[in-house]
């Protein structure tokens, strides 16, 4: 009977990493609407008194999310395990659960979450207290993802059973690791990035020509000759418009899904910070960018820590902090075309688009 589980448990943690493999364009993390398979390993641990061994747990639920936080999950866990006497009987236990669980930090790779259920448990074997009995359970775990559908997971349950002597409480445990493999669900929306400002218009003063000088008036006739009409005064020429200052920052660059400042990145940001302390009255908006590999909300999130990255080397380098201001593109404005994939991350395309670019707003 052991065997035959444990060939059952295996089979199902390939049928899942098939069927992962089937749904990697899907949605990540926790989503509204994803259906969860959870093939599960452990230990379960009796009470003393039910006079039954501890040992490993196979087991597998289903689950369904109704939004990011809040889920249901059904499982069926078996343990092929003997009883506490010089026979030592076997004895075999199967836990029935429907859970109820909820998710903190949905949006993030580690996911904590608490659960709380009702189920029964049923005891075959060579003990006393057999048949099946009511139980409920509590507890909490952690889901880890490793891709957009697939996180480890492990989790421990108090179970409180109601003994099949209608008055006694039995106080068991359980835990897990296993995986975690979603398939379904809604995929979140990147919100639409603000429409940039418009571009700075340099207002040249008008220069008005100096005023011609006011007539002389004509001298009174000589009785012996009349003097000689003055010349006209030439207005002298208007001066030239000032010509425009014209201030450019280089762009900087990023490693692939990092948001940490290289050397070579540094190294522009000095040139940088030395031409806004050369120009006092100068502003900056910084823009985040990413390439296109990855969900494009994750890649917006990417291209804020970029541009806040920036933002603070700037402001510990001396630059007033109302002086600069920050805004994320994620994949929405490449610099270059780009195809996405496993292949091609690190092509000339992709690192082109991850970068900070500086938008000069007032000099």
């Amino acid at each position: 009977m052991f065997m035959k589980h444990r060939r059952l448990f295996n089979a199902l943690i390939v049928t899942g990493c098939i069927l992962a493999l089937f749904s990697v364009d899907l949605s990540a993390e926790m989503r509204k609407g994803a259906i969860s398979l959870n093939p599960q390993i452990g230990g379960f641990v009796f009470e003393g008194n039910q006079n039954i061994d501890n040992d490993l747990t196979y087991g597998l639920g289903i689950g369904y999310s109704f939004d990011e936080n809040w889920a249901a999950e059904g499982n069926f866990n078996y343990v092929d395990t003997e009883s506490v006497s010089p026979r030592g009987e076997d004895v075999e236990a199967y836990l029935y659960r429907l859970d109820a669980l909820y998710h903190f930090m949905p949006d993030s790779k580690l996911v904590p979450y608490v659960a709380a259920g009702i189920g029964a448990i049923r005891v075959d074997g060579g003990v006393d207290d057999t048949g099946t009995d009511p139980l409920l359970n509590y507890g909490a775990g952690l889901k880890y993802f490793l891709t957009d559908n697939m996180a480890i997971r492990g989790d421990v349950r108090h179970l409180v059973v109601d003994g099949s002597s209608g008055n006694e409480i039995d106080n068991n445990l359980i835990y897990t690791f296993g995986l975690t493999y979603l398939f379904g669900g809604e995929k979140k929306m990147a919100a639409a990035p603000p429409p940039p400002a418009p571009a700075p218009q340099l207002v040249v003063p008008e220069v008005k020509p100096a005023p011609a000088p006011e007539p002389m008036p004509e001298p009174k006739p000589e009785p012996v000759a009349p003097a000689p009409a003055p010349e006209p005064v030439t207005p002298p020429p208007p001066p030239p418009a000032p010509e425009a200052k014209v201030i450019v920052l280089d762009d900087i660059h990023f490693d692939f899904d990092k948001a940490t400042l290289t050397d070579e990145a540094k190294s522009l940001l000095k040139q940088n910070l030395q031409t806004m302390k050369d120009n006092p009255g100068m502003k900056v908006r910084i823009e985040g960018h990413a390439c296109a590999h990855g969900p494009e909300d994750y890649n917006l999130r990417l291209s804020d820590r970029r541009a806040n990255a920036v933002k603070e080397y700037l402001v510990n380098g001396g630059v007033s902090a109302d002086r600069l201001s920050t805004i994320s593109y994620g994949e929405t404005r490449l610099a270059m075309p780009e195809v996405p994939t496993p292949q091609n991350k690190n092509s000339n395309e992709a690192k082109a688009n991850r970068r900070v670019h500086f938008e000069v707003l007032f000099q």
